[in-house]
């Protein structure tokens, strides 16, 4: 090797990226030191004995393997772009490590393509972080109990209908609803059973309710809808719906059959009088409240 070969390599095995160089047969030709810490192969196993594809084994986050389907090395020998992205690779070990990598055509001193350097870094600190952001959203906007959306979420979205009611036209309905004589059943049979009527309550109406439409948990055995693109008849039968299904429903516990009830308040706002997010929702509580006075387990609607 020349000395300016040497001089580069030495370089090269400084980085903490690995870098690694394939020719025209996708055959590696050189392997630096992170390389063979990120992989776990040290490179007098690799260079020239086997292609960079069945070394590495690209794959996306679904574990599809694109050196199979799609070979990301390949596509830059053929039409020479620099490509980049995140994915996942082998390690020798078996399990795999996701990375950020880039891939640059090498091209001879007639400019054509003579091979690809991929260059890449261990990217599990950046997709743990990810995760736990992720996580840190989804706790921020739904109810650890239920899994419903939380209060937060149902009053950003009310907000939004409200906005979009005023600008455009656009109805929607929300229905207050709260689970009859709650108490009871804490006081009763303790409040695991309640967790569990809760539960099972907001399991049944969720999948009662359109996938357009939101149901979230408001508080203690609160729960408010919202439901979009309907009009008075058509929130009324919604909401008979969700009375209907909890009605029917018997939560089994120690051999005992338990039945629950709900009443539910049910407004349709309205652009013309074009009400605030805070005018609908306590307009809907007085509904619910008319629901329980009249004798609980009923739909009021303005």
């Amino acid at each position: 090797m020349r000395i300016d070969e040497e001089y580069y390599k030495n370089l090269l095995d400084k980085l903490f990226d690995g870098v690694v160089c394939v020719d025209l047969n996708k055959t590696i030709t050189y392997w630096n030191k992170a390389a063979a810490k990120i992989t776990g192969h040290p490179a007098s196993d690799v260079i020239g004995r086997a292609t960079c594809s069945e070394i590495l084994g690209h794959s996306e986050g679904d574990g599809g393997n694109l050196c199979k389907s799609s070979c990301i090395i390949e596509k830059t020998l053929s039409d020479g772009v620099a490509r980049e992205g995140e994915y996942y690779i082998r390690h020798k070990e078996g399990n795999r490590i996701p990375v950020a990598t880039k891939m640059e055509p090498v091209f001879d001193a007639d400019g054509q393509i003579s091979g690809v350097v991929q260059i890449f870094h261990d990217n599990s600190s950046r997709i743990a972080a990810r995760n736990v952001i992720e996580k840190l959203r989804k706790l921020a906007m739904i109810d650890p109990l239920t899994g419903l959306a939380n209060r937060r979420y149902v009053d950003k979205l009310l907000e939004s209908k409200t906005d979009e009611m005023k600008r455009y036209g656009l109805r929607f309905g929300v229905l207050f609803i709260d689970i009859d004589h709650f108490k009871n059943v804490n006081d009763s049979y303790g409040h695991d059973i309640g967790d569990k009527v809760l539960w099972t309550v907001s399991r049944n109406m969720s999948t009662n309710i359109r996938s357009s439409d939101i149901l979230g948990r408001w508080g203690g055995e609160e729960f408010v809808a919202i439901i979009l693109n309907v009009d008075r008849d058509g929130l009324y039968l919604v909401a008979e719906k969700l009375r209907n299904c909890i009605e029917n429903v018997k939560i089994r516990e120690n051999g005992h059959a338990l039945n629950v009830t709900v009443s539910i308040g049910a407004i349709l706002a309205d652009p013309e009088s074009k009400p605030d997010k805070d005018d609908i929702l306590k307009k809907a509580d007085e509904l619910l409240y008319e629901s329980k006075t009249r004798g609980r387990n009923r739909v009021t609607i303005l």
